[in-house]
């Protein structure tokens, strides 16, 4: 068990890098789409398609043109997560309501004055919990994403502990995974609740 903490310092950086990547780009998407109504009615379906097919169908393809470590893994994560952060993206932003946007405008808010001090303000909570959500879905996919040939990972290890039969230190990872996540998901929900009391 001497390789857990270099297994989990890669995981955990492939996740933040891939749900910070996700998150930005699919949050910059479905704000577009928001603004642009016309595109958005050309985004949505092909976007909303793409995001009920699982990574995992599109292994061979990408292995075929990324072959196999980091660039796949990152491949698989994106298509993971992205397609699910401009989906619920756009339900956020359109939630916005129309009423104090429109009050906003007529004070003199518009571009990024209106970005910043009314929308944003508006939606912390929600693109918290956007990210909370692109986290899980990048934790739980990171897991058989590592199996793509990278060398280090709680996915790779677990990968090397089945082909051992070391089934006790395999348990110890699974425990240590869903640890993760629930400590993780806490600090989001305190994150988001100090915003709240703010």
């Amino acid at each position: 068990m001497h390789y857990l903490p270099k297994d989990l310092l890669f995981s955990l950086f492939r996740v933040v890098l891939s749900t910070v990547i996700s998150y930005f780009l699919g949050v910059l998407i479905a704000y577009t789409c928001y603004k642009y109504r016309r595109l958005k009615r050309i985004v949505i379906i092909p976007v909303n398609f793409l995001r009920h097919i699982s990574p995992y169908c599109w292994l061979p393809l990408i292995i075929m043109f990324a072959g196999i470590g980091e660039i796949a893994v990152g491949i698989v994560m994106l298509m993971a997560m992205l397609f699910n952060a401009i989906v619920i993206g756009i339900g956020i932003f359109s939630a916005l309501p129309v009423d104090v946007l429109e009050s906003a405008s007529l004070d003199g808010a518009y571009g990024m004055r209106l970005i910043r001090y009314i929308e944003l303000p508006l939606l912390y909570e929600s693109l918290i919990d956007l990210f909370r959500v692109l986290w899980s879905v990048g934790w739980t996919a990171l897991i058989a994403a590592e199996m793509l040939g990278v060398q280090s990972g709680m996915g790779y290890r677990l990968l090397d502990f089945r082909y051992l039969l070391m089934y006790k230190e395999m348990l110890a990872y699974i425990a240590i995974i869903g640890t993760i996540g629930i400590i993780t998901d806490y600090l989001f929900l305190s994150w988001q609740k100090t915003l709240k009391n703010s």
